[in-house]
């Protein structure tokens, strides 16, 4: 009992103000030009529950989408190398291409000489090696790749996203410099548009031949370790904010005709299995949403950002409960699980 009121709590007082905060700057943004909204990847989960409070007329839909998939599945556009291959990795060059694109070992092994599976690379060092793999094994990359980014594709057209719709979409995500949303300009060959809580530099909105058009709410211009606590500190709220399942990483379209899709993740942290107790958080945060819209409760940036500093700087406004919960999975910069509170020396 004590537990579930102080993970509510803390939902409610942390959570809460961030989210209502971004929300209502989305709602005014699409009274002035409505457009069909989708919740990227796991911050999504929240954030369409949060949207739905403060105005359900705009029906968002969550969308299943992740950096590791999109960057498996655009491989046979050039365009998306900048962003596939712009992270750091450091590690064996076989585990490169399963944590960074989510191949299997075995589909790795069918381009990737079985000598070199364990040879030490660096995304820095070892870019153009890198590439020349994926040029000179393009046909049988694009042969693995290809059932699934028709999957994904049709998967998209059910929801009502295609070439033809997603300029006159919004994508809604944490942030921070658009990945996602640019590899998906790429995939359907669109400008697109975006509204996030931070982003690193809103006029870099190339994507290939596409504009991704980068909004934010909380601060644009900012880079990881520059001081800002919101980027600096962000992982705290990328563990929370996020689905009961893990990383979604595949889709198969149901031999079945009209049956759906199936949806395939990745491995599940302590979060996913015990997500009762995020569900409490959320609880708490929801219910602030609609108690800060009913009353016309608002807030300032800048007590947001003060909001904030406090909480992932100081471990007794934690509640206990909620320490595991700040767990989150980091494979794709060749990491395991990674506990925000343990990284920080909370």
């Amino acid at each position: 009992m004590v537990e579930s009121v102080s993970l509510k709590e803390f939902g409610f007082n942390f959570c809460g103000p961030i989210l209502h905060t971004y929300l209502s700057a989305v709602d005014n943004a699409l009274r002035q030009s409505p457009k069909n909204v989708y919740c990227l990847a796991r911050e999504g989960y929240i954030l369409q529950k949060g949207l739905n409070i403060i105005n359900s007329e705009w029906s968002p839909t969550y969308l299943y989408a992740s950096r590791t998939f999109l960057f498996r599945i655009t491989l046979s556009h050039k365009a998306s190398w900048s962003f596939s291959l712009g992270h750091g990795y450091k590690g064996k060059l076989g585990d490169f291409f399963v944590s960074r694109f989510g191949f299997t070992l075995e589909q790795v092994k069918k381009f990737v000489d079985q000598g070199e599976l364990d040879d030490e690379v660096t995304t820095l060092d070892d870019k153009d090696r890198i590439e020349t793999i994926l040029k000179d094994q393009s046909d049988i990359i694009e042969t693995i790749i290809k059932p699934t980014r028709n999957a994904y594709i049709k998967y998209l057209a059910s929801i009502g996203l295609t070439s033809d719709t997603a300029a006159e979409s919004l994508f809604l995500d944490v942030g921070y410099s658009g990945t996602i949303q640019k590899l998906l300009s790429i995939l359907l060959q669109s400008d697109t548009n975006g509204y996030y809580f931070i982003t690193t530099d809103s006029t870099k909105t190339q994507a290939g031949s596409y504009t991704a058009n980068l909004s934010y709410v909380f601060k644009d211009k900012v880079k990881m370790g520059g001081g800002y606590t919101m980027l600096d500190r962000s992982m705290f709220l990328e563990a929370l904010f996020t689905s009961p399942d893990g990383q979604f990483i595949d889709i198969i379209d149901s031999p079945l005709g009209d049956k759906g899709f199936h949806f395939c993740f990745g491995k599940r942290n302590y979060t996913q299995h015990h997500f009762e107790k995020l569900n409490l958080i959320f609880d708490g945060a929801l219910n602030a949403i609609s108690h800060f819209d009913k009353h016309g409760i608002e807030f300032k940036v800048s007590e947001i950002e003060f909001l904030y500093e406090q909480y992932v700087s100081k471990r007794n406004l934690l509640p206990s409960a909620s320490w595991p919960l700040f767990e989150f999975d980091d494979a794709i910069s060749g990491f395991g699980n990674v506990n925000s509170m343990q990284f920080f020396g909370l």
